[in-house]
């Protein structure tokens, strides 16, 4: 008996789709055409009058179809000629004989004087309650019953005032569904809470399936909704999942149902079927189910069937099942739409564009062949306009390397000189070292820490020449990730000499780790050593003591990388104008006004900025911006095709 009354709970509030975060059961009533005064004036009684008793609270969604079912069926049958009154049991969080007295007695003095001509009861909780105490408040009136189980009244012998519309809670029509659209399927995965509805409902799925033997079921509770979450998150995609209820988790946390299916079903990495139509649509593939608003359907045409006189004593209709499905979820798994069981109401199913626009879709073909010739010439003139990018591409190439190799030329008395170094210590180690050979007894650790020296001078002279083969290679559309702090190291190596020769002095200031960057090495060092030769030409005519250089390589908080060069020379000169990066402008008398425009291609073809600092003090400062790695990607790609 005890099973019998949670088992009738268990239907009624699971059935309508429990939500529990709802109103409380002193709520005041609810009409869907409501009547201010509720004192039945003497010699009038035309309207109909119907109460609906609801088992959960007024929040339910289920609730609510089932309202609108029964809406649907008045208002065709009397228009707006009749009232209807709600009220909420919400027996789950107000349970026990005290509450159901407390119930009845609002209701009793809320409709004292009114008379109704037929009583709604939505779940089992509200039929349970209104064959209880229907004799205190509204004596003889019928009541139509909905949503509630076929095992709650089983064996019983209702009044013949008593009719209603029973659910049979056939978990198995959903496993049939789900073993449907995954016929290949073996395992089975039934999730419940931890409360006491999960638990009766679990209970039900086993005595459902206590003879299944081709399938392996396993019966999952006691955890927390996380702990669903995750483990719905790692089933093989060829498991079925069914989740019943989950009201309540291991930790004592109370849910929505519709919620907590929800959120595990997103996660799930297989198809998840479900026992209520609620369901479908937050992540629920379908299930076999009983739609609430047909089930307020059928309760209020079985109410005018009992008001007309058509109807017989306590009769009870079983409520048919019907196959749901979510469209997206079916094309989410990649299950074949083709295995639906016939009648199936397919949700959310999103048209083909030939569906939704066919015969837009015939008026355009029909312009696109009218224009086929306008298109024709208009892809002609495109190629060409390809073609002449390229070409031009081509051509801001090979004048960069003309660049750099005039650079490097105007640096070669320089670079003579920072190879003859090595190798003047070169040709002195050797001859001291031969003469030391010669001795009859041979120093051999001076001769071992001459050839050291050799070795040292001869790695310096070859990573200089190294350098110089790179900078007069042409490959500038290759790509690669370079470190800025090896480019500044690598330019003030092939430019030291030169700087030496002008009395400038330059300080580096290199940030602390790698500061990688993706784009072509020559070509940033280019960069630098206009940049670097440019800011010596400034400083020509400053006394020797203030002809200081730093260069500086820095991550910015924004996470691009920044290389700049500052000069102590007179500034910008105004004689740049705006632009001083524009071709052919120049302040020197030998050159051509090109470096800086060079420079700045390179850097946009790098996906960079380059810029003079407008708040530099005592000297200029060029600032080049270059974004992190993953973010230069496509620059890079790019520049493979086209160049600066």
């Amino acid at each position: 008996m005890a099973f019998r009354t949670s088992l009738a709970v268990l239907a009624s509030l699971l059935l309508l789709g429990l939500n529990l975060t709802g109103a409380p059961a002193a709520r005041a009533s609810e009409t869907l055409v409501l009547r201010q005064d509720s004192s039945e004036p003497p010699g009038r009684r035309q309207q109909k009058r119907f109460l609906l008793i609801y088992a959960a609270h007024s929040m339910l969604a289920a609730n609510r179809e089932a309202t609108d079912g029964v809406k649907q069926v008045l208002d065709a049958a009397f228009g707006s000629d009749y009232e209807a009154y709600s009220e909420y049991r919400d027996a789950f969080r107000f349970p026990g004989d005290a509450a159901d007295e407390n119930f009845t007695n609002q209701i009793t003095a809320r409709y004292s004087g009114l008379t109704f001509d037929a009583i709604f009861a939505f779940g089992n909780t509200a039929y349970e309650f209104l064959r209880a105490h229907r004799d205190e408040f509204a004596p003889g009136v019928p009541v139509i019953f909905g949503g509630v189980g076929t095992d709650a009244i089983a064996g019983e012998t209702l009044p013949p005032d008593i009719h209603g519309i029973t659910s049979s809670h056939a978990i198995a029509g959903t496993l049939a569904f789900a073993r449907a659209l995954q016929p290949e399927a073996t395992h089975v995965v039934i999730l419940t809470g931890s409360g006491r509805i999960d638990r009766n409902w679990q209970a039900l799925a086993r005595r459902q399936f206590a003879g299944e033997t081709e399938l392996s079921i396993d019966y999952v509770s006691g955890l927390t909704l996380p702990g669903f979450e995750d483990l719905a998150a790692s089933l093989s995609p060829d498991t079925i999942v069914i989740i019943l209820s989950v009201f309540e988790d291991a930790n004592g946390q109370t849910f929505a149902p519709v919620n907590a299916a929800s959120m595990i079903a997103k996660r799930s990495s297989a198809p998840v079927y479900a026992v209520y139509d609620t369901h479908v649509g937050g992540g629920v593939v379908g299930g076999s189910v009983e739609r609430f608003e047909a089930i307020g359907t059928a309760m209020a045409e079985l109410a005018l069937r009992v008001l007309s006189g058509a109807a017989e004593p306590a009769t009870v209709e079983l409520m048919a099942e019907t196959p749901v499905v979510d469209w997206r979820q079916l094309m989410r798994f990649g299950l074949d739409p083709d295995r639906l069981p016939p009648g199936t109401e397919i949700l959310f199913h999103d048209p083909s564009a030939w569906e939704r626009y066919r015969i837009q879709i015939l008026l355009a073909v029909t312009v696109i062949l009218m224009q086929s010739g306008t298109i024709a010439a208009l892809v002609v003139q495109d190629r060409r306009r390809r073609s002449a990018q390229r070409e031009a591409s081509a051509r801001r190439l090979e004048l960069a390397h003309v660049s750099r190799v005039a650079q490097l030329g105007e640096l070669s008395g320089a670079l003579a000189h920072e190879l003859n170094q090595p190798l003047t210590s070169i040709l002195a180690n050797a001859e001291a070292g031969a003469m030391l050979a010669k001795a009859s007894a041979p120093d051999l650790e001076e001769i071992t820490a001459i050839l050291e020296d050799i070795a040292e001078d001869d790695r310096r002279a070859a990573g200089i020449i190294c350098e110089l083969r790179r900078l007069m290679e042409k490959g500038e559309n290759e790509f690669t990730l370079v470190d800025l702090n090896a480019v500044v190291s690598s330019a003030i190596t092939l430019a030291r000499s030169e700087l030496i020769l002008r009395g400038v002095q330059i300080q580096a200031r290199k940030a602390g780790d790698e500061l990688m960057v993706h784009g072509n090495r020559a070509q940033l060092e280019q960069v630098l050593l206009n940049l670097m030769m440019n800011a010596a030409d400034a400083m020509a005519d400053q006394p020797a003591e203030s002809r200081q250089m730093v260069v500086t390589t820095r991550l910015r908080p924004d996470g691009w990388r920044e290389l700049s060069v500052r000069d102590h020379g007179p500034g910008l000169a105004p004689g740049l104008g705006p632009d001083p990066f524009r071709p052919f402008v120049t302040t020197k008398s030998h050159g051509l006004g090109l470096g800086l425009s060079i420079c700045r291609t390179i850097a946009q073809s790098h996906g960079g900025r380059l810029g003079f600092d407008p708040g530099a003090i005592d000297g200029a400062r060029v600032i080049l911006a270059l974004p992190a790695p993953q973010k230069a990607f496509q620059t890079g790609i790019r520049e493979r095709a086209s160049g600066p």
